[in-house]
């Protein structure tokens, strides 16, 4: 990460995360034309790199000035805060706002707390001690919607006697804060992108369900009640199906690895922090992690529901498969004379059957192409994916012939 800090120990800092390769101007040490009387902000940004895509966070830091007060209340930097966002054209993923205080030790950096706390009537979520700072995180306000960024209030109090080092600890604990909210905004982010798919697995679920114990009653039922049109249109919707839920087991099973990435990466940066815990509040980092470790559960709970569902249809398959041999063996010995055109069908049936399960067998090995290919080339795994899909599909007919062929082998010795 490349980082500039503005200099001097700031009253406030604003740290505003923005989409991949998306900033509406070139900030560099640019200051509002009209500042409010209390705070003036100096805008300077710092490139992050995740993945190896750059993200663009721009931090915007009010100097404390001589006569005002540290821990500056809202009231005092809301006209600024909306200038601030005027500027910036593209909706932000995450917006961290920091108000910073700065004391002779650790008690008193809580007794600073203890006091901004009560004139902005405010509560605390957690707090903790890194880098020689008194690190709290405020209650949220409201909750979150959908169309809002990540949102976090901090403060941070530096404590040490010397102000030159508390210069340095503070700015050393503001890097790692701009990276997480790198990091914590795109978790965020991909979390709210897929939250309508997330939200209709409960209903997809038992629709899907209903269906497939239908196909299992219509499969039970007589062989001229049923038919083989009825066999056919069977066949068309488990394939659907099955299409179907592959496509999103594939989409969330991308999406899960980056969320888990993004969750590592986070969690790294905690566990770098060395974060002491204070009072009986909770730190920072357990309840912030637990917090990540929340957006991504729902991507685990989607892909292991919706591939119980894929189990399932390969149960209707294989009974579907089942039947199919049961009936041509009955045509075979009580309507051989009259039953060839109905036999034909049934063994038309058969080959689509085998066509299904080349398809089934390449998707499982693609999808294990596709693993192999984010481990050792996360940038083109994508086109890697694509490009072995042939491969895929050659394997899987080879496979198909030669269990064919034993199982013929196996026939004629009988």
């Amino acid at each position: 990460m490349r980082f500039r800090p503005p200099g001097g120990l700031p009253s406030l800092v604003y740290i505003i995360a923005l989409p991949e390769r998306s900033i509406a101007r070139a900030f560099s040490s640019v200051a509002l034309s009209r500042p409010s009387p209390e705070i003036e902000l100096a805008l300077s940004f710092a490139e992050v790199g995740v993945e190896g895509v750059e993200h663009r966070v721009l931090l915007a830091a009010s100097n404390l000035k001589r006569g005002q007060r540290s821990l500056p209340l809202e009231k005092s930097y809301s006209g600024s805060a909306s200038k601030l966002d005027s500027l910036v054209a593209e909706k932000p993923i995450s917006i961290f706002t920091i108000r910073v205080g700065w004391a002779h030790g650790l008690e008193e950096a809580r007794l600073l707390l203890k006091s901004h706390l009560k004139d902005a009537n405010r509560s605390l979520k957690s707090l903790g001690v890194a880098h020689e700072c008194l690190l709290a995180t405020l209650e949220d306000r409201d909750s979150l919607s959908p169309s809002q960024p990540l949102v976090r209030e901090l403060i941070v109090i530096p404590y040490s006697h010397d102000f030159e080092e508390a210069v340095h600890e503070f700015w050393r604990l503001c890097e790692d804060l701009a990276t997480l909210a790198s990091y914590a905004g795109r978790l965020y982010k991909l979390k709210l992108d897929r939250n309508l798919i997330l939200m209709q697995i409960d209903s997809s679920e038992k629709s899907t369900q209903m269906r497939i114990n239908e196909i299992f009653v219509d499969i039970r039922r007589p062989m001229e009640e049923l038919g083989l049109e009825g066999l056919e249109g069977v066949l068309r919707e488990v394939t659907t199906l099955f299409s179907n839920l592959s496509i999103l087991a594939s989409v969330m099973r991308r999406d899960y690895v980056k969320a888990q990435s993004l969750l590592r990466r986070i969690t790294s940066l905690y566990e770098s922090l060395s974060e002491a815990p204070l009072g009986h509040y909770p730190t920072n980092s357990s309840v912030e992690t637990s917090y990540y470790e929340s957006l991504v559960a729902p991507f685990k709970d989607f892909i292991e529901r919706v591939n119980a569902l894929r189990v399932q249809l390969d149960t209707v398959l294989n009974a579907v498969r089942t039947y199919l041999g049961i009936q041509r063996q009955k045509l075979g010995i009580e309507e051989q004379a009259s039953s060839r055109d109905l036999l034909a069908r049934l063994v038309s049936l058969q080959e689509i059957l085998h066509k299904l399960e080349i398809l089934i067998v390449a998707f499982y090995i693609t999808e294990m192409g596709k693993l192999v290919f984010e481990a050792v080339a996360p940038r083109e795994s994508g086109i890697l994916t694509v490009a072995f899909i042939p491969l895929a599909l050659l394997i899987s007919t080879a496979i198909q012939r030669l269990l064919h062929r034993n199982e013929r082998v196996s026939v004629d010795r009988d």
